[in-house]
């Protein structure tokens, strides 16, 4: 492959990536399962999709959190069934997403071939609230009871100020992602103004991609990665410059613009991060994220509420769905994000492409 270095017309030759593989298992409180054994039976999944032996492996990154796991170092106990015994192991207290980029930037450097990238979380395991808040800084966050939910009902509220036109669609966004029943206690307390129907489901979400030089049905064409300050008193909360970049350096990378995706998998926690999120990567003008929910039809219209969520794993499991809808036809680009605590502070972007002369159907094993 050809590319442009980002900043001359110097051409290089780069190693291309492909997708050969994906699964993504949700699951609520299920106490016939360990954690083990979710992420086995993810991972034999995708291995299975990309029809690949676990030897053939020879990279994994993984991306876990251990307040999340409630495991400290929790690779070293959940590594191996992410099929990373005896293999050159990377893990990131990270979105899945950044675990994606850095799984691609492995092969693209020519150390590997082949690369399992792995996410998971499991909500049922602990308070999700509690968890949040212990990300927050000690002293100037913490003592408000600041939460992910906290952040977002703030980010809404200055969103419907500053984008009165919100209102106007913002039932019709909700009508849209439709209602998702959960088990009791799935559904996170709302902060004003959000409503339940704009809140995530939590649930116990396992994702997994296989990568390989090898061309396969879907290939990474893009990827981009940005933060901003830790402390929220220092960020544009509704702007969210750290994903406007990411997808900027995606899109450059991959040599398209906005306008030619077809396929929309972007990474928010409540209904009006998606909104924002999706005027933040230029698939609509500013003002009318809460309308292109309603209307769009490069979203997902249930997004992360058809799965469940739970940090890390939601980047990867977006990536995964874009690479599923391509293979299905749905469209030939894709642009997926990811997200990580503290409150989207870290941001990816992935361009996917069908792959050219490749048989996209087989597998299909995103579900």
């Amino acid at each position: 492959m050809r590319a442009t270095r980002p900043n001359d017309d110097e051409e290089v030759d780069v190693q291309r990536v492909y997708v050969h593989g994906t699964a993504v298992s949700s699951s609520w409180a299920d106490g016939s399962a360990s954690l083990t054994d979710l992420i086995f039976r993810c991972v034999r999944r995708a291995l299975d999709d990309a029809r690949m032996p676990v030897g053939d492996l020879e990279a994994v990154v993984l991306a876990a959190h251990d307040l999340v796991d409630g495991r400290s170092l929790t690779n070293m106990i959940t590594a191996p069934a992410a099929a990373a015994f005896l293999k050159d192991e990377t893990r990131l207290g990270d979105d899945g997403a950044a675990a994606f980029v850095l799984g691609d930037a492995r092969i693209r450097s020519g150390s590997v071939r082949t690369c399992l990238v792995a996410a998971w979380g499991r909500a049922s395991e602990g308070p999700a609230d509690d968890i949040a808040r212990a990300l927050f800084d000690p002293f100037t966050t913490r003592p408000l009871g600041m939460t992910e939910i906290g952040v977002s009902g703030l980010r809404a509220s200055r969103a419907l100020i500053e984008h009165p036109e919100y209102a106007e669609h913002r039932a019709a966004a909700a009508t849209r992602r439709g209602e998702v029943e959960g088990a009791a206690g799935r559904i996170p307390a709302a902060a004003w103004p959000l409503r339940d129907t704009e809140l995530p489901i939590w649930g116990d979400v396992v994702s997994a991609v296989v990568l390989s030089s090898e061309p396969g049905p879907v290939e990474v064409l893009g990827a981009g990665m940005s933060t901003e300050p830790f402390e929220l008193g220092d960020r544009d909360l509704t702007g969210l410059p750290a994903l406007r970049s990411a997808g900027e350096q995606a899109l450059r990378e991959a040599r398209r613009s906005i306008d030619e995706v077809d396929v929309l998998e972007i990474d928010a926690l409540t209904m009006f991060d998606e909104a924002l999120a999706l005027e933040a990567v230029g698939a609509t003008g500013s003002g009318r994220g809460m309308e292109a929910l309603a209307l769009d039809p490069r979203l997902d219209p249930a997004g992360a509420r058809s799965v469940g969520y739970c940090a890390p794993a939601m980047g990867l499991t977006r990536i995964a769905r874009a690479v599923q809808r391509v293979r299905e036809g749905d469209g030939a680009l894709a642009l997926a994000s990811g997200s990580s605590v503290v409150a989207a502070q870290t941001q990816a972007a992935v361009v996917l492409g069908r792959a050219e002369g490749h048989d996209t159907t087989h597998g299909r094993s995103c579900r």
